[in-house]
């Protein structure tokens, strides 16, 4: 082990972050270098910088020597082509030489690359890095000596390889250019990088001299992040070393990913009334903090803060929140917004612990009809401390769980997205006399058909109209057609996630 010392100059101080960036600040950082690689540990104040300078104290005689380790460590490997042939996946094949295990970077094997069977908006190339992993950029190439290229494609990337996420830019949706011939490579860097096992891209354009062709490479490194599980009944319970807390700053970072729409991620409250509180509630990220109000009511701390939209998608999401003083910075996937706590306090004074995944049952009801957290958090950390790894370690108060777990345990539902013209259509049951169907979604539309099936003796429909959920029966009998409409629930033109069973 050997140890640098750094330096890290802040950014100059604004109004709305006065507080958080302040002064320069040292630090120590200390390595212990493993045969599979460097450990990290790191301990900083609050800021936000612009800079970061180390040096180590030891000459390079007295360093351990290692091929693989430098101090300015880039994230630049070529995750793909190690890959074994099966790796790699497809909607389609042109035929056996064109097959997906030939897409790789500058190689010539089978025909040159992948080239789907049909040149059409529904392929795509799949491929699998055997794990998560830091993907800082991709390149792509067209099929070798051929007039088979892809112009413009979209990156889709996933944990499991069944619930993908568009790769975003700039807050949109991003169309990344591609290649004008078959030999020269075009390579993308992602700002901001992503972490994923599987990516997938789906060609949106390509050669008008022949058809999609594509070679490619992944470029980034290794990752990993302590994650635990939670099942929605067990709570993680942060113990102060002294019984009560007079925080004047706070830095709370995780990450974390749910199917569910509420729940408790974090929660902390002192006997005087102040207490910070971390949630989902219909999907968006909600933060309450209170400083401190008085007892006459004319000093009124509490301070309610909403971010994002729609993140029980089950992907990653990342949050940080910096508190110094009244200032607070709440970031929630790389979107910041500042705010100052209402009140005139500016200590946060917790009892006791901050609890993560849940409220601790404390007899208050300030915790009532509030849900659990259900769903996976990763590099958990609270002003330094690394919440995950005392987990691990029992170091901390993890009783509630009945079973803690340090591994990801997926969802085995996924969504669907349809668009104006998509439809899903699954085979019948005959001589069957009951159906019973049972699904939930959300949607911004006021109209749209949601289901329809045709029965033996008529046909079923579901669908939204004026924002409420229709039901339509249609039954032919001897004595005539008969119909049954239902109109079920308020306006639906919001966020929706209902289940409906007929």
């Amino acid at each position: 082990m050997w140890a640098l010392m750094c330096n890290m100059e802040q950014r100059p101080a604004s109004p709305e972050t006065e507080g958080l960036q302040t002064e320069t600040l040292s630090l120590s950082l200390s390595l212990s270098l493993w045969q599979f690689g460097v450990t990290l540990h790191l301990r900083a104040a609050v800021g936000t910088f612009d800079s970061f300078h180390c040096v180590h104290d030891l000459s390079p005689e007295r360093a351990p020597r290692s091929p693989n380790f430098s101090f300015q460590y880039k994230c630049d490997e070529a995750l793909a082509a190690p890959l074994p042939h099966t790796a790699f996946t497809s909607s389609s094949v042109f035929s056996n030489g064109y097959a997906p295990g030939y897409a790789k970077l500058n190689r010539r094997g089978g025909a040159g690359g992948w080239s789907p069977l049909d040149s059409d908006h529904y392929q795509w190339l799949q491929v699998d890095l055997g794990s998560r992993k830091q993907v800082s950029s991709v390149a792509t190439q067209g099929r070798y000596s051929s007039s088979d290229w892809t112009t413009r494609y979209r990156l889709l990337y996933s944990d499991t390889g069944r619930n993908w996420k568009p790769y975003h830019q700039d807050g949109n949706i991003w169309a990344f250019s591609g290649n004008s011939n078959s030999e020269s490579s075009v390579r993308h860097e992602l700002q901001p990088g992503i972490v994923a096992r599987f990516l997938r891209l789906v060609p949106l354009d390509w050669s008008e001299e022949g058809r999609i062709g594509l070679r490619i490479e992944v470029y980034g490194c290794s990752y990993w992040a302590g994650v635990i599980n939670f099942d929605g009944l067990g709570v993680i319970s942060y113990r102060f070393k002294v019984k009560k807390m007079k925080i004047i700053k706070d830095v709370i970072a995780l990450r974390f990913k749910t199917s569910e729409s509420e729940g408790v991620i974090l929660h902390g409250e002192g006997q005087q009334g102040d207490y910070i509180t971390l949630e989902l509630r219909m999907a968006k990220l909600l933060m309450q903090i209170n400083l401190g109000s008085n007892q006459y009511g004319s000093i009124l701390g509490h301070t309610s803060v909403t971010t994002g939209s729609l993140l029980d998608d089950n992907h990653w999401h990342s949050v940080v929140i910096e508190r110094y003083r009244r200032n607070v910075n709440f970031t929630l996937d790389r979107h910041t917004q500042h705010f100052r706590t209402n009140g005139e306090f500016d200590h946060l004074d917790l009892d006791y612990e901050l609890s993560f995944g849940g409220m601790p049952y404390s007899g208050k009801p300030v915790g009532a009809g509030r849900k659990n957290f259900k769903g996976c958090m990763e590099s958990i950390n609270y002003n330094g401390d690394n919440i995950t790894d005392l987990a691990r370690r029992k170091k901390i108060d993890t009783s509630s769980f009945r079973n803690l777990s340090f591994f990801c345990v997926e969802t085995h539902s996924f969504p669907v997205f349809f668009n104006a013209t998509s439809f899903l259509q699954l085979p019948g049951r005959a001589n069957h006399d009951t159906l019973s169907v049972s699904f939930q979604f959300r949607t911004w539309n006021p109209e749209g058909l949601l289901l329809f099936s045709n029965l033996d003796d008529g046909t079923l429909e579901i669908s939204l109209e004026d924002s409420k959920v229709g039901v339509h029966l249609n039954v032919t009998q001897e004595t005539g057609n008969q119909r049954v409409d239902l109109s079920l629930g308020e306006s639906v033109y919001r966020y929706i996630k209902t289940p409906h069973t007929t």
